[in-house]
């Protein structure tokens, strides 16, 4: 899991056009500090908060019977309700239908 989490990271530093070096100031970690804990590093929670924080995301739990789903949101594929409806053709606000 930790592999997983560092490797999402590394993609999200990669994502927005970051090099290392330009992750001290986006962090408060040093150079050296943030460098480890993408090669493989095991870094406490308030540390992994300050690296969300500095990849302009968050932090979240995901119950396991639901991580499928927020992966195949994540990596942009399609995305069915159990009726097969679209997700992004799904009503903005789904309780405008209740009686």
């Amino acid at each position: 899991m930790l592999t997983t989490l560092l490797q999402q990271i590394r993609n999200r530093r990669q994502q927005l056009g970051l090099q290392i070096q330009d992750m001290p100031l986006r962090t408060g970690l040093t150079r050296q500090q943030y460098g480890k804990i993408e090669k493989d590093g095991n870094p406490r929670l308030n540390t992994l908060d300050l690296i969300a924080e500095g990849l302009d995301a968050s932090m979240v739990l995901v119950p396991k019977d639901q991580l499928k789903l927020i992966e195949k949101i994540l990596a942009g594929a399609p995305v069915y309700f159990e009726d097969d409806r679209p997700v992004d053709n799904y009503p903005e606000n789904p309780w405008d239908d209740l009686p």
